[in-house]
């Protein structure tokens, strides 16, 4: 599988919560947030919210990176640190959940297509994407 990597700068800030309890953002990104009960596990959850809040973004649509060592001075009281994840790791882990609907049509093209051998769900699917505009 080809590997989409990023890299960004979160912040683990204990200073607002009980000590050793991290709150965890993205200044870039700011819908990825998480937390850990301890520096450890913060380290382990942000790649993660990280990813999922990126994965669906095209390599254009992603944020430019703020300056590390900026971020540093300006959060003296959190510890700054580059986060890596890879997107396309991200995307096959996500699961897409999936809604039953019934439909109606004429009988006749019913007919035509099921001795065509076409997949109905999958044939709707590919009109919906195309009328939403719809990459995934």
């Amino acid at each position: 599988m080809k590997k989409r990597l990023i890299v960004y700068p979160a912040i683990f800030d204990d200073s607002e919560n009980d000590p050793g309890v991290y709150s965890v953002n993205f200044p870039d990104v700011p819908d990825a947030l998480t937390y850990g009960n301890n520096l450890a596990e913060a380290l382990d959850r942000a790649p993660e919210v990280l990813g999922l809040s990126l994965y669906e973004k095209k390599d254009s649509e992603l944020p430019t990176s703020s300056n590390l060592n900026e971020l540093r001075k300006d959060n003296p009281q959190a510890i700054v640190n580059l986060v890596s994840v890879d997107l396309e790791k991200i995307k096959s882990q996500v699961k897409i959940p999936y809604v039953k609907k019934n439909t109606t049509l004429p009988a006749d093209i019913a007919k035509e297509a099921e001795e065509k051998n076409i997949n109905f769900s999958e044939t709707l699917l590919e009109g919906l994407k195309q009328k939403l505009k719809v990459e995934r």
